[in-house]
């Protein structure tokens, strides 16, 4: 497992009130861009900054919860992406058991910053997701990190650009993830039901 810690997080002009979080491993260079919204930026900004509002937010709360509870937070993972969708998970201990908590990395690495935790990823997982380039705070990412409205408007742009090598690839993507939908409705769809 690779440490990451929160590098910064970016204004995204192409799409309006998103933010990026990068993530950064503690003793590399590599660096892992994650999609939030302007409510989790601030949180992490804050948590960044060991900023403590007057009142709790919502991640001081669920710490405050939890410690009250008698659990403490060890270590916050990142699991998986999934059509541009992070996917985590919050490992507390009360002394005794371990409980995982399934949650948004959003949310996972602004309770762990408040816990004073640390956030890990899998070295497979971090080299197949992490940032490829990087130039005056532009970069590029794996196309199945982006959501699928982000990949359709790049689309629209890589078509009126004439990147026709480009629109195919991202074309593919989005066909793939609708092609994925169309399998998961018709399995429920056809699931028995008992009388």
């Amino acid at each position: 497992m690779v440490e990451l810690t929160v590098k910064e997080i970016l204004a995204r002009a192409s799409v309006e009130r998103a933010y990026i979080m990068i993530l950064q491993e503690r003793d590399g260079m590599r660096k892992l861009p994650v999609i939030v919204g302007p409510f989790e930026a601030q949180a992490l900004a804050l948590a960044k900054k060991n900023v403590h509002p007057s009142r709790p937010i919502t991640h001081d709360l669920f710490k405050n919860f939890a410690e009250a509870c008698g659990y403490r937070l060890d270590y916050a993972t990142i699991d998986k992406v999934a059509e541009g969708a992070f996917y985590s998970t919050l490992h507390f201990k009360d002394g005794e058991k371990m409980v995982k908590i399934d949650s948004r990395t959003s949310d996972a690495v602004a309770v762990a910053m408040r816990c004073g935790a640390p956030i890990y990823i899998e070295d497979e997982l971090l080299n197949t997701l992490c940032i490829k380039e990087e130039w005056e705070n532009a970069f590029s990412i794996p196309i199945t990190l982006a959501g699928t409205e982000t990949l359709r408007e790049v689309l629209e742009r890589a078509i009126k650009d004439e990147n026709y090598e480009l629109a195919q690839k991202l074309k593919q993507e989005i066909d793939s993830r609708m092609e994925r939908h169309d399998d998961e409705r018709h399995d429920e769809n056809n699931d028995e039901i008992d009388f």
